[in-house]
């Protein structure tokens, strides 16, 4: 491992570490420049995050966890980049890994180097993506799993967590709060760091993003990426510039980091804007809690590798936020979750600074699924005139929408309601009942429990929700 700040090089074998215990700069792995040169796959299909192992740290072949992540499309411009005249747009959907984000890479190489170091269990600090992918991972492995996790995130990261039967525990309002609690405890030398701030390996895992899109669509003049707590930028960053440095590409392309208005620390730092400040109830108000965090880690990391880009910042309004998930869904048949639709609302932001040439070859990033964020469910909820039958459908839209993201173990009614706190356990069995009766989930009794799934029908119906949108 190396400090970024001075220089000094650390060996990776006794435990986790993410600051330099003499300058306190973070640190990363050093990449494996020949390795990278030699096995570089061009234009080959990629099967999982494995077929990058190369670039990795080792790990013993006999714990390469996989669940199918990575080999994410770089999808073509549909429709939206020939609106606007831009010739070359793509979209990196990350919502079709396993979990539906783009952190099953982290989880399925985290937990393989946890069940490499023979740990039991695992802790994590997150805003929802991370947590959720952690613990799909550890229960098909059998490892404990505790995620701290803020009041304020999405509502389905938090089932996905429930359901994979995930010790859960609520600290403060925001990620920062609760990755200042794991800091602050000293007990933790039985549980293996998963938290993504606090373990480099996150970055070895999220820089395959970078591989992938040059193995897919070449070279890359401008890649638009939401930025939190700026990490998954650096990674992409750390991916694109190994690359360069072993000649598999000649230039790295520009990072543009994308976040709200509301809660833009790093856009600001970038800026040396020293305005407006949101108060905790503002920022908290934010649709975009996948990237709510005050005060980021590498936050003068991602503005340094801006920089050496050549690239920018911008910070969307919290109002076009909505209209670019809709936008999205009908242009590119693509359903993302608000803090990866804040990527395509700067579409039309940067176009008109000039940011970008239209012969550019542009690559729009989307984290994840729509279905890990209730927005949807808002928005119909907002829109419906009248309280009695709308307000039912959307709470069998919430339940369908849980089921769905539990669809791999299957979920129970109550551990739908401690994620529905505002309706009854009776009343959840009775939507339960008539969704199945409309033939839209199935259910399996096991031993006293009764797991439900969601079938090819109930899958349409959530698919159709941009139509919903669009009518209401």
């Amino acid at each position: 491992m190396t400090c970024i700040k001075c220089k000094k090089e650390f060996e990776f074998k006794s435990s986790i570490e993410y600051k330099c215990p003499e300058c306190k700069g973070l640190l990363w792995f050093k990449p494996k420049l020949d390795s990278i040169k030699e096995k570089f796959p061009l234009k080959k299909i990629v099967n999982n995050i494995w077929d990058y192992k190369f670039a990795f740290p080792p790990i013993s072949s006999g714990f390469h966890i996989t669940r199918g992540e990575g080999g994410t499309p770089c999808l073509a411009s549909k429709k939206f980049g020939r609106k606007l005249g831009i010739e070359y747009l793509y979209f990196k959907d990350e919502s079709q890994n396993p979990t539906n984000s783009f952190k099953d890479r982290c989880a399925a190489l985290l937990i393989s180097h946890a069940r490499s170091w023979d740990f039991k269990k695992v802790i994590c600090a997150s805003n929802g993506n991370q947590g959720a992918s952690v613990a799909a991972y550890t229960s098909t492995e059998g490892i404990g799993c505790l995620n701290i996790i803020p009041e304020k995130i999405d509502v389905g990261k938090k089932a996905q967590m429930i359901a994979y039967n995930s010790d859960l525990k609520l600290v403060g309002d925001t990620v920062d709060d609760a990755i200042d609690f794991i800091l602050k405890q000293k007990e933790l030398t039985e549980y293996y760091q998963c938290t993504p701030e606090l373990n480099p390996l996150t970055l070895e895992a999220e820089k395959t993003i970078a591989y992938e899109m040059i193995s897919q669509i070449g070279k890359i003049d401008l890649v638009i990426i939401p930025m939190g707590s700026g990490q998954l930028l650096v990674s992409l960053w750390k991916g694109f510039n190994e690359l360069k440095d072993a000649n598999v590409i000649s230039t790295i392309p520009k990072l543009v980091g994308v976040q709200s208005q509301v809660s833009s620390p790093i856009v600001n730092g970038f800026l040396e804007f020293k305005g407006y400040n949101p108060t905790n109830n503002e920022t908290h108000n934010s649709l975009a809690l996948g990237i709510l965090v005050k005060k980021p880690i590498y936050k003068e990391l991602a503005i340094r590798c801006i920089k050496e880009s050549k690239g920018t910042v911008i910070a969307v309004p919290e109002n076009l936020i909505l209209s670019s998930i809709d936008e999205l869904i009908r242009n590119e048949g693509i359903f993302a979750e608000p803090a990866s639709a804040l990527t395509f609302g700067a579409i039309r932001l940067l176009l008109q600074k000039n940011i970008f040439e239209d012969h550019e070859k542009i690559v729009c990033l989307i984290t994840a699924s729509g279905l890990k964020a209730p927005y949807v469910l808002e928005a119909i909820s907002s829109q419906t005139k009248t309280t009695g039958k709308g307000s039912i459908i959307i709470t069998k839209l919430k339940i369908l929408s849980q089921i769905s993201l539990s669809s791999i173990k299957g979920i129970t009614g109550t551990r739908i309601k401690e994620t529905m706190e505002s309706i009854s356990l009776a009343a959840i069995y009775q939507h339960l009942k008539e969704l199945e009766t409309r033939e839209l989930i199935s259910r399996i009794k096991e031993g006293k429990k009764v797991l439900y799934f969601i079938t090819d029908s109930g899958k349409k119906v959530l698919d159709a929700l941009d139509v919903l949108i669009t009518l209401l």
